[in-house]
Parts: C-alpha cells; structure tokens; sequence
C-alpha cells in the first residue's frame, strides 16, 4: 500500500509500505497528532495529471491541461555501484540531493548488467519525477469521462485529478485508470514544469489558472458560499508549513 500525509504538497511524505515493519516504522516516523492515509498501490507504470476547469456560466467544463509523468531509472553494468550510476546519469548526476539519501542503505550495491533501478515513487516534479505536457493528446471521450466524474462531486469546478494507467490510449477513450489524488483550490497546472515549456508560457498559463480560481471564488461568494477566514487560512497554513519537514522520508 501507499502512506502520504492528509495535510501536504509536491510528495512529501509520500512512501511505499511493503511490510508490517514499513508501516510500524513510518508510523513511529510521523508527527504526533497529524493525520495519514493509506492507499491501495496502484502498481502501474504511467501516470497523469488532468486538471478540469468549470469556469462560471459554464454548463460543463473542461480539461485544461495534461501532465505525463514518467520516473527516472538507472541501469546497472555489474561493474558500478549505484551511487555511481546516479552521478554518472545524464540527468540523475545533475540532481544527486534528490536520490542519494533516499536510496542510502543500497547505495554501495552493485545492479547486475541490464538491471532497471527505479529512482523515485512519488509522482512529483520536485522529488525527482520527469514531467511532459501532454495537453495537446486530449481527446472528447477524455473530456466526457472527467466531466462525468467531476459532475459526480458536489461543488467540484476546478482542480486536478492524478491517475495511473497502463496505457494512455485507454484513458484517451476515457477508460483504464484509477484516480489516485484529486487536488482542489491548491492544485497547479503542472505541465508548466516540462522543461521545453517556454518562461513567459509558463507564467501566463500559471496566472490564467489563478484567475479562473478567483472568478470561481467569487461566483461561488454571490450564491452565498461563505469563505474561509483569514484567520483559520493563515492558521491552516502554518500548520502545513511546520509539519512538511517532519514528514517521514519521501520514497
């Protein structure tokens, strides 16, 4: 199964629970009096981020961009350890901080020839994962699919779902995938993390989604939706803030 902390971001705390002794230790690991989930593993390969947009006056939304995941791999020759396969990466080497501690107790082993090392688990940009834009691979099915499922949850206008799959012509038929994470009002439109996305692009996509959150906001104010105070907005974010470095080891 999969532990990540209920209060959090960008994979921390994020781990792989592969025993009783996983879970005893990452319980032990985590802050006292701060809540976790545990999820079902999802043992497939490709994994998305699809964020939907129902602006106001809109009768559906739609999807505004796709993010393909996909996670960094090393593979062993019998001759280097892996510690020396991560540094002598292409890409891996430019980036050691985000792979050297996380794979510590095995650093000193040596992968046999052809052996497929998989660097990271967690689905994030910032903890080593490699991000496409795939925006333009959206197709009406897929549109159908998750304007069905965001229909499905109260008051659901904006947001990103993570999915994984198998293939990705499956989910482009609107098919063959599992929901893994849906983020709300914090969520980003990670495909501006796709390192052939242009810096003005980025910025523009970025504040184009801020300002579709903030008309969706305001809408949801004049149908007398009551937000959330600044105080306990400030409050919630300390928290966060104070409780992500004592998170338990991101895998």
């Amino acid at each position: 199964m999969v532990a990540k902390p209920d209060l959090g971001c960008r994979g921390a705390g994020v781990r792989l629970i592969r025993s009783d002794d996983d879970l005893r230790s990452y319980i032990e690991a985590f802050p006292a009096g701060a809540r976790f989930l545990l999820q079902r593993l999802v043992a497939l390969e490709g994994e998305a981020g699809i964020f939907y947009c129902r602006q106001p006056g809109q009768a559906k939304g739609r999807i505004v961009s796709v993010t393909l995941k996909y996670f960094p791999y090393v593979t062993g020759d019998g001759q280097r350890t892996l510690r020396q396969l991560i540094l002598d990466d292409q890409r891996a080497g430019r980036v050691p901080h985000l792979y050297l501690r996380r794979h510590g107790a095995r650093l000193d082993t040596v992968p046999s020839a052809g052996e497929p090392v998989r660097l990271a688990f967690a689905g994030s940009h910032s903890r080593g994962a490699i991000f496409r834009d795939g925006t333009a691979l959206v197709t009406p099915a897929m549109e159908a699919r998750f304007e069905a499922l965001s229909s499905a949850l109260p008051e659901f206008q904006f947001g990103r779902y993570d999915i994984r799959f198998a293939d990705f012509a499956q989910v482009q038929r609107g098919e063959g995938f599992t929901i893994v994470e849906i983020n709300g009002a914090g969520a980003e439109s990670t495909h501006i993390w796709d390192v052939g996305t242009p810096l003005l692009k980025a910025w523009g996509d970025l504040m184009r989604q801020y300002r579709w959150l903030f008309e969706i906001g305001a809408a949801n104010r004049a149908r007398g939706h009551r937000p959330l105070s600044l105080r306990q907005f400030v409050r919630d974010w300390w928290r966060e803030k104070q409780l992500t470095p004592r998170y338990p080891a991101t895998d």
